[in-house]
């Protein structure tokens, strides 16, 4: 499985990087065998999550030097931080890996490297059929477009006067997102899973910054997490159509994980709109540092901290991508692509 996406998958891709938006120090990995990795998690993320259902024990992220040879047969995670779909989205906050740059480097630097270890194992005519294939039969999981919305218009600061976003800006991130969907299938990927957004609006951020009642979803913001959600649909769909032998999944993250925070109790959670880790108003002024308010049962909390699901979360929510037999899934689960 190869991973592209922002801070609710990075496995601490940012963590050599000049940003605030990293998370290599503790209580961040609390509950993860690994520790502290960079994870802004308790536990594992969503892509972990679904690595496991896939039987990988743990995809390495693209700037950990332990990736490299045997290491890359389980796939390669470019998700970093504060990314998004456009290449400005999240600067201000400093450096990341925005999506043209992680296509980048799945193509230009783990490509020939994969292809050469294949050689070397299986003699080059053979290795090409092998490697071919290998690419083709891996799944693509991408999962952008938080940060292009939040960071440049449903911010606390990112748009103080709530000005309407303009067409334009929808029309540069779906194309821009296309593009880079089309580059990988050029380098030889085929099976696609492409998230929709989760309830922005939902967010112990969002609650704090916007909601007048801590108990409550901010719904403006839920409406244009679905009218973008909407626009990817189509993309996928339009995908599906453009590139021959390509299976482009498009998964509706927002009903399911809506029907959690609406139902905490359903899912085992008691607490759905604050965070486990931070400070303030819904624990969501800060990001989980040393010494913010930690909460004793992490399994209770649907979020860990002001912006990102807790471990128990993910872990639910990995499931239903992977073999849920509810509409969001489109037009089947993961367990069925991966083994067309």
């Amino acid at each position: 499985m190869f991973v592209f996406g922002d801070s609710l998958i990075d496995p601490g891709n940012n963590n050599n990087y000049k940003t605030i938006a990293k998370a290599n120090i503790f209580p961040n990995g609390i509950d993860f065998p690994y520790g502290v990795t960079g994870r802004f998690c308790n536990g594992a993320t969503l892509a972990d999550h679904l690595g496991y259902l896939l039987g990988i024990e743990l995809i390495p992220g693209c700037n950990d030097p332990r990736t490299t040879g045997s290491n890359l047969l389980r796939g390669v995670n470019f998700a970093s931080s504060s990314a998004g779909i456009l290449n400005y989205t999240g600067a201000k906050i400093g450096q990341n890996l925005p999506m043209s740059r992680q296509v980048e480097l799945f193509g230009e630097k783990i490509l020939p490297e994969l292809k050469s270890l294949m050689e070397n194992s299986n003699g080059e005519e053979s290795a090409t059929n092998t490697f071919e294939h290998f690419i083709a039969k891996s799944l693509i999981f991408s999962s952008l477009g938080n940060n292009d919305l939040l960071n440049n218009y449903l911010g606390r600061f990112a748009n103080p006067f709530n000005k309407p976003i303009p067409p334009q800006f929808w029309d540069s991130v779906l194309v821009a997102y296309s593009n880079q969907l089309k580059k990988l299938y050029s380098y030889g990927a085929r099976k696609f899973l492409v998230t929709g957004l989760s309830p922005l609006g939902c967010i112990p951020y969002v609650i704090a910054s916007f909601s007048q009642d801590p108990n409550q979803c901010y719904e403006h913001h839920n409406g244009i997490a679905v009218q973008y959600s909407l626009k990817i649909k189509s993309m996928v769909q339009q995908l599906n159509q453009d590139l021959p032998g390509g299976y482009v999944l498009y998964w509706d993250v927002y009903p399911h994980a809506r029907q959690i925070i609406d139902n905490p109790s359903q899912y085992g959670f008691k607490y759905s709109h604050c965070a486990c880790c931070g400070a303030g108003p819904s624990n969501a002024l800060f990001l989980c540092v040393p010494g913010s308010i930690l909460c004793l049962d992490r399994s209770e909390y649907v979020f860990w901290d002001l912006f990102h699901p807790s471990d128990a979360t993910n872990k639910i929510t990995a499931r239903q991508a992977y073999d849920g037999i509810i509409q969001s899934t489109y037009p089947m689960n993961v367990k069925q692509l991966v083994q067309l």
